[in-house]
C-alpha cells in the first residue's frame, strides 16, 4: 500500500492539523477501517474522499485509528493486539487497531441495529403503519450486538489512549458508534471528544420510532462529547429540539449548546465536502479517457445521469418514473435522450436492500420494454463499483439527477459538477443536505413529486447554453471554496477553541444554570462572562 498523492487540499489538512492539534493525541474511531487487509498482504482502501481526508489527518498528527474487526484477518489482528500499518513508509504511516468482535455480535450490531433500524430512522424510511416491529429480536440485537461492539471499540481506544504522550482527542464517526463516547467519558473524564454524524438528524416525533431506552442511550452517548458535528443547520435544529422534547434538557439554540452533566456540549454544522483537485485528477486519467471513448460510441444526443448506491433513501424508483413521464409527455425526446444510471450495490445482506434492487431492475425493464426503439435504449442501468466509470458518467451528463428522499449531504451533487464537461444542469432534491449550499444554482425538486421532477428534467434539457454555463460555474465555485480541507479546518478550529481545558473545566453546572436562570431573569449580568450570559438564553423543556 502506498500513500495517495497529496493534493493541495490534503496538504492543507496536514498543515491545519499540525497547527491546531499540537496539544492533542488524536484517535479516530470508525465502524470500518480505512484499509481492509488481505491475506496476500495487500490493503484495500475504503471508498470515498472522506477516507482520504481522515487518513491525511491521521498521517499529519500521527493519529491512531480504531475500528471494529469485521473479517477473519481483522479479528486476528484484534486478538494479537498489534496494529496494522497504513503504509510501508514509516514517515507516512499511522497505526490501525481493530477492536475484537464476535461474528454473531457484529452481525447483530450492523445488519439489525445500525442497518436498517438506525439508518431507516435517520432517513424517515420506515412505513410506520407496519414497521418497525420492536420485539425481543431487536432488543437482543441492541444488547448483544450494538452495545457490545460499541463497548469493544471504546475499550480498545481507551487502552491506546492511556499510552499516548498528550491529551487524548477522540474523533468518533457516525451512527454505528453512538454509545462509545459515554464509555470513554466515564473512564477518561478529561479527554477531548468530538463525534461527527454523516446522516441527517430527524425531528423529535420521528425519533420516537426508537424505544425510549434506546434513544436515551443514544443521546447520553452523543452528549458525552464536547462537540457534536452534523451536516446542516436543519440537522442541528432537529438535534437540539430532540434534546428538549425527548430528554427534557435545556438548550441555547442560538449558540448551538446543550447543558448536560454539568458541561456545555456544542452542536455545530460542518457541511462535508470533496477534494476538488483529486476529482479533477481522476477526470483527466487515462482510464477515464478510454471509458469516454466507449461512451461516445453509444451515447445519444443528450444524457440524463445518476450515480448512487442502491439504497432506498436514494429514491431511485421515483427517478425512473419521472423519466417515464418525461417520455410520455415529450415524444420528441424518443431516440434523443437516455437515462444512464450507474448504481453501486449497497448492503445486500439486508433483505430490504436486496428487494429494492429487484424493484429497480424490474422498473427499468418495464420502461425499456415500453419505449425501446431499434437503435435506442431509453434507460441504461449498470450495477457495479468503479470510480473511473463513475467519473466518466459525471463528465458526460447534460442533466445530473440527484433526488434522494433525504440525505445527510450527498456528495454526488458536488462531485459531478466539478468534473462535468458539458455545462450540465443539476436537478436537486430539496431534501438533500447539499441543497443548503447548492440549491440556488440547481433546479429544485420535491423528491416525492414525479410530475414536478419530470418537468424539471424537461426544463434542464431545454435550458439555454448561457444559463447552463452560469449555473454550472456557480456550483463549481461554491464547491471549490467549501472543499474538504475547509470542512476539516472548521472542526479542528472548534476543537481547539471550545474544548474545555484539562483540570479547569470552565462552564456552568446544571445547578448553576438553574439558579442563574431563576434569579437573574430580566437583570443585567455586568460581571458575568460573555459565554455564560449567552448560555443563559435557554429554551425551556416542553411541557
Amino acid at each position: 500500500m502506498t500513500t495517495p498523492e497529496q493534493t493541495p487540499a490534503l496538504q492543507a489538512i496536514g498543515r491545519d492539523a499540525a497547527r491546531l492539534l499540537s496539544q492533542f493525541s488524536p484517535i479516530i474511531l470508525t465502524n470500518r477501517g480505512p484499509f481492509e487487509p488481505k491475506r496476500d498482504g495487500q490493503l484495500v482502501s475504503g471508498a470515498g474522499g472522506l477516507v482520504r481526508a481522515l487518513s491525511s489527518l491521521a498521517t499529519a498528527t500521527k493519529a491512531t485509528w480504531v475500528s471494529a474487526a469485521r473479517t477473519e484477518i481483522e479479528r486476528e489482528f484484534a486478538a494479537s493486539g498489534t496494529p496494522l500499518s497504513s503504509d510501508n513508509g514509516a514517515d507516512q504511516s499511522f497505526p490501525i487497531f481493530f477492536a475484537p468482535t464476535d461474528p454473531d455480535a457484529y452481525q447483530l450490531h450492523y445488519a439489525v441495529i445500525s442497518n436498517p433500524l438506525l439508518w431507516f430512522a435517520h432517513h424517515y424510511l420506515w412505513n410506520i403503519a407496519i414497521e418497525p416491529v420492536v420485539d425481543q429480536d431487536i432488543y437482543r440485537a441492541w444488547f448483544d450486538g450494538y452495545r457490545v461492539v460499541n463497548a469493544s471499540i471504546a475499550e480498545r481506544a481507551l487502552a491506546i489512549a492511556r499510552e499516548l504522550p498528550r491529551r487524548p482527542l477522540f474523533l468518533s464517526q457516525d451512527y454505528q458508534l453512538y454509545l462509545a463516547p459515554e464509555v470513554i467519558r466515564s473512564a477518561m473524564p478529561e479527554a477531548a471528544m468530538q463525534h461527527f454524524i454523516h446522516v441527517p438528524w430527524p425531528e423529535p416525533r420521528y425519533m420516537k420510532v426508537l424505544p425510549a431506552a434506546m434513544r436515551e442511550a443514544i443521546f447520553k452517548g452523543l452528549l458525552s462529547n464536547d462537540i457534536i458535528g452534523l451536516q446542516t443547520s436543519l440537522d442541528v435544529h432537529n438535534f437540539l429540539r430532540c434534546c428538549v422534547e425527548l430528554m427534557g434538557l435545556r438548550v441555547a439554540e442560538a449558540e448551538g449548546t446543550v447543558f448536560w452533566g454539568g458541561r456545555l456540549v456544542w452542536v455545530r454544522a460542518y457541511p462535508v465536502s470533496i477534494d476538488v483537485d483529486a476529482m479533477k485528477q481522476l477526470g483527466e486519467s487515462s482510464a477515464v479517457r478510454e471509458l469516454e471513448a466507449e461512451v461516445a460510441a453509444w451515447r445519444p444526443e443528450m444524457l440524463i445521469v445518476r450515480v448512487d448506491r442502491t439504497d432506498p433513501s436514494k429514491n431511485l424508483i421515483r427517478g425512473f418514473l419521472a423519466f417515464e413521464r418525461l417520455l410520455e409527455d415529450h415524444p420528441e425526446y424518443h431516440g434523443r435522450v437516455t437515462l444512464w444510471a450507474f448504481l453501486q450495490p449497497s448492503r445486500q445482506d439486508v433483505d430490504a436492500y436486496r428487494q429494492y434492487v429487484d424493484l429497480v431492475q424490474s422498473t427499468v425493464a418495464r420502461i425499456n420494454s415500453r419505449f425501446r426503439q431499434e437503435n435506442w435504449e431509453p434507460t441504461r442501468l449498470e450495477l457495479g463499483e468503479d470510480i473511473y466509470r463513475a467519473v466518466t458518467v459525471y463528465r458526460s451528463y447534460d442533466v445530473l439527477l440527484v433526488n434522494p428522499i433525504l440525505d445527510g449531504m450527498n456528495l454526488v451533487a458536488k462531485e459531478g459538477p466539478v468534473v462535468n464537461q458539458r455545462s450540465g444542469v443539476l436537478v436537486l432534491s430539496e431534501s438533500a443536505g447539499a441543497h443548503e449550499e447548492l440549491g440556488a444554482h440547481g433546479v429544485t425538486i420535491n423528491p416525492f413529486d414525479v410530475e414536478i421532477t419530470a418537468r424539471a428534467l424537461h426544463r434542464a434539457l431545454q435550458m439555454s447554453p448561457a444559463e447552463r454555463e452560469l449555473r454550472s460555474q456557480a456550483i463549481k465555485q461554491i464547491v471549490a471554496t467549501n472543499d474538504v480541507a475547509r470542512w476539516v479546518r472548521h472542526q479542528l478550529e472548534d476543537i481547539r477553541s471550545v474544548t474545555p481545558p484539562m483540570r479547569d473545566r470552565t462552564g456552568p453546572s446544571q445547578a448553576q444554570l438553574t439558579g442563574f436562570a431563576s434569579v437573574t431573569k430580566g437583570k443585567a449580568l455586568a460581571n458575568t462572562p460573555g459565554w455564560l450570559r449567552r448560555a443563559l438564553r435557554v429554551t425551556e423543556p416542553a411541557e
